[in-house]
């Protein structure tokens, strides 16, 4: 038996070989699948790094954006259901990345909508009625979309934010 131990003196060049042909395919595969998955979760934070190097260091990941829409949308349905705002002027407001000015909303920062982002209001079918009709109670409030839209399209860096408000805000029930 001790002679037998004593023949065993390591791999030989094949097998040696095959081994390190072995460890190589398997690091190499490893690596690939750590790539293709990491895709998933590079969007979320791609921009942030180029932007953090440049003057804005805005962040661009969903969360900060609709952070930062949700307030804005919260401000402007405060100022728009107020019944001192014609319902006219209401239908006639286009998207616009810039409510402060193209709205005349001057309680709006300029920067409260990601630059990627356009502000923009529909109206529904349920139609608001003239104040006349509201003072004297058969007035109905009008139901009313505010929305977001990606200016470059839904992606996973960027998705709409849509509110439905009613106004004028003494009008309307809970």
């Amino acid at each position: 038996m001790k002679e037998e131990r004593g023949k065993n003196s390591g791999m030989t060049i094949p097998e040696l070989t095959l081994a390190v042909l072995m460890l190589t395919a398997f690091t190499g595969i490893t690596v690939m699948v750590t790539q293709f998955t990491s895709r998933f979760f590079q969007p979320l934070n791609e921009g942030a790094r180029e932007e953090n190097i440049s003057s804005n260091k805005e962040l661009s990941d969903v969360l900060n954006h609709h952070s930062k829409i949700n307030k804005t949308i919260d401000s402007i349905i405060e100022i728009l259901s107020e019944p001192g705002i014609d319902k006219n002027f209401i239908l006639s407001l286009n998207c616009t990345a810039l409510p402060s000015t193209e709205w005349n909303i001057p309680s709006i920062d300029v920067d409260a909508i990601p630059r990627s982002y356009k502000i923009c209001i529909k109206s529904t079918s349920l139609s608001e009625s003239n104040y006349s009709e509201l003072i004297k109670g058969d007035g109905k409030p009008g139901i009313y979309i505010l929305y977001s839209k990606p200016e470059s399209g839904v992606t996973v860096n960027s998705t709409p934010v849509r509110r439905i408000f009613c106004r004028p805000k003494p009008y309307c029930k809970l």
